[in-house]
């Protein structure tokens, strides 16, 4: 089994590396047809008084071609991912400003002393000094003009290179969120109308039923009001918190009256009432009941109570939501989540995390203790 793993990984990175040197070999072949296109017969380029046909043409031409493709590149895989598509629209044009001045200085520079050195060295000797100067800076605001406007051609043309690609990206990724949010209302809603979750619900319920009528009864409305949320509040992108929050207070109550006997759970919830039109911000639904069922799911079973705790907490402050649930495992329980790999649902949050709240949530999950860990913070601002 092992050996077929690793075979596996080992084909996977090998198709990854084979994909990279597929395209980056595809991205030289176009830098090269590029040049000799442009130092063919059929361009008969001029550049300044450097051409094809004296033979001068190609070292500054070569040399251009890397300063574009500085540019270009520069602008694609670090400015326009990296500031604008952050919406860092005064950072993106002060860092794209100074690298197509940047690059043309250079440019013009090396343009400059390589005219100067092959083609008017002795023409420049029998100058005066003023006329040298003067024909210099003529020739500096000469390739000046040339440079920055093909520099400025080439870093537009990197928009036209990364727009497509991130759409096609950004429509994946709409279509992996969908697919990840139908499989998370599927996996809850098995989670939570499988036979054993009812039975166990029910059976809790009516032994509750000869001690506390009305407790039962409200039981039995959050069974109902569990469903309700799962097939039709959740068919929104996003909710108000305060019914994911019902949804999880309902969640709660259910799985203390379940395990509330042999474990010592804690909560720590917003008083829902009090969250109103300008302190109930919108989330996606189902961000945080994973980490719940997951915790429940691997409570440790220890013969004496206090030894196994749930705690969980959720408030609103600083203009973020902080979320947290710690529970006490044993090695059943660690053994059970090595087999599940992450746990239900988690890899699934993540994605979706990722995806929803980019740049704008911190995850974290540990052991430590004997206890599994779960820190969630996401920003409203």
């Amino acid at each position: 089994m092992e050996k077929s793993y690793y075979l596996i990984l080992n084909i996977d990175t090998i198709q990854l590396i084979r994909s990279k040197n597929i395209k980056a070999l595809f991205h030289l072949i176009v830098w090269l047809g590029m040049t000799f296109i442009l130092n063919s017969e059929l361009i008969d380029l001029e550049w300044g008084p450097m051409s094809r046909q004296n033979n001068t043409l190609l070292v500054p031409l070569v040399f251009g071609m890397f300063i574009n493709a500085i540019l270009f590149y520069s602008n694609a895989n670090w400015l326009l991912p990296g500031y604008l598509h952050k919406r860092r629209k005064k950072e993106y044009w002060k860092w794209a400003t100074a690298l197509v001045i940047g690059l043309t200085f250079i440019e013009v520079f090396f343009d400059t002393l390589y005219l100067i050195n092959t083609y008017l060295k002795d023409v420049l000797v029998a100058l005066t000094p003023i006329q040298r100067r003067d024909a210099i800076l003529e020739i500096i605001a000469m390739f000046g003009v040339l440079d920055l406007f093909i520099n400025i051609v080439f870093w537009g043309m990197a928009f036209l290179y990364r727009l497509p690609k991130d759409w096609i990206k950004n429509e994946r990724q709409k279509q992996q969120l969908k697919q990840d949010k139908l499989t998370a209302e599927l996996d809850f809603l098995k989670a939570q109308i499988n036979p054993h979750f009812l039975f166990n619900g029910i059976n809790s319920i009516y032994h509750l039923m000869e001690e506390d009528v009305r407790s039962a009864q409200k039981i039995l409305l959050q069974f109902s009001e569990l469903l309700r949320y799962q097939l039709y509040e959740c068919k929104e992108d996003f909710i108000p918190l305060r019914k994911e929050l019902q949804y999880v207070s309902n969640y709660l109550e259910i799985e203390t009256i379940r395990k509330g006997e042999d474990a010592i759970i804690k909560i720590e919830l917003p008083e829902i009432n009090k969250l109103n039109k300008d302190n109930d911000p919108k989330i996606a639904p189902l961000l945080f009941s994973p980490f719940l069922e997951n915790a429940f799911k691997y409570l440790s079973l220890y013969s004496e109570k206090e030894k196994n705790i749930l705690e969980t907490s959720l408030t609103i402050r600083d203009h973020a939501i902080h979320f947290s649930v710690k529970n006490t495992i044993n090695l059943m329980a660690q053994k059970g989540r090595q087999k599940s790999s992450s746990g239900i649902g988690l890899e699934n949050i993540k994605r979706r995390l990722n995806i929803l709240y980019p740049g704008k949530h911190r995850l974290s999950l540990e052991e430590v203790n004997g206890c599994f860990l779960v820190e969630l913070e996401i920003s409203l601002i």
